[in-house]
């Protein structure tokens, strides 16, 4: 083609055909200009496709990331209800009545911390290599970023409440609640003396009004820990919802 070209414009000018040959030379300009044009939009074009692909693969990984932690988080949050119950219980229900299997297991229900544990794999990915940056979605972008925050604030109230529990709770029991090993752990029933023993024990222990004031503080930071994780959840699951609204309008 380039050798066509030339040869064109030697005739032109052997033939003395000057305007002829400026015309000729403006046209071949403007056509490789327009190829120029034509290939960095062919490019752009690409360029914008693979994005657009790529954004769709992040939204559809944080939607299945996000959805992992909701169902992981709602388990969390019923078994720290359970625990809330339990509390409850033990500060507003008379439990002389009760067997001392449930009294038993009052102990470690009362004891027993729950965490939350999110997958942040991919979460952590997206982030540190910039990848969110990709989504067009303003809106949507501040939510995942401000994502992270939320979680650490509902760990960090968690973590409170570990805390509380391993140096309250449990230290109290350990000295005051006298229950052989074997029984607790099921390895063999009571004696009709350790029946009456240990259901006195129990009564005196939960009667106590310090371990009651332990309760109560545990139980305000239960609360405050359960409202949180409620409103985690209902971030999740709006998030979820919105991913896949997302997903929709660019598939």
């Amino acid at each position: 083609m380039i050798k066509i070209f030339r040869r064109i414009r030697r005739r032109l000018l052997s033939e003395g055909k000057f305007k002829n040959y400026l015309a000729y030379a403006i046209g071949e300009i403007t056509l490789v200009v327009l190829g120029i044009l034509i290939a960095l939009q062919i490019n752009n074009w690409n360029q914008d496709k693979q994005l657009h692909r790529s954004e769709l693969n992040t939204l559809k990984s944080l939607r299945e990331s996000i959805k992992i932690n909701l169902n992981e988080l709602d388990l969390i949050l019923k078994a720290q209800i359970l625990r809330n119950k339990s509390l409850q219980e033990v500060i507003f229900v008379d439990l002389s009545d009760r067997d001392l299997t449930y009294l038993d297991s009052l102990i470690t229900t009362n004891v027993e911390n729950h965490t939350f544990d999110p997958s942040t794999g991919i979460y952590n990915s997206i982030i540190s290599s910039g990848k969110i940056e990709i989504i067009t979605n303003d809106s949507l972008k501040n939510r995942i970023s401000k994502l992270y925050d939320r979680v650490v604030d509902y760990q960090e109230s968690e973590d409170e409440i570990t805390e509380f529990t391993k140096e309250h709770l449990e230290k109290n029991f350990i000295e005051h609640l006298n229950i052989n090993p074997e029984i607790l752990a099921k390895i063999r029933k009571r004696t009709n003396d350790e029946k009456l023993k240990d259901r006195a024990l129990y009564i005196e222990t939960f009667s106590s009004q310090k371990l009651k004031n332990m309760y109560i503080l545990l139980l305000n930071k239960m609360n405050e820990v359960i409202l949180k994780g409620e409103s985690l959840e209902l971030e999740y699951q709006s998030l979820i919802s919105s991913l896949e609204k997302e997903i929709r309008n660019k598939e």
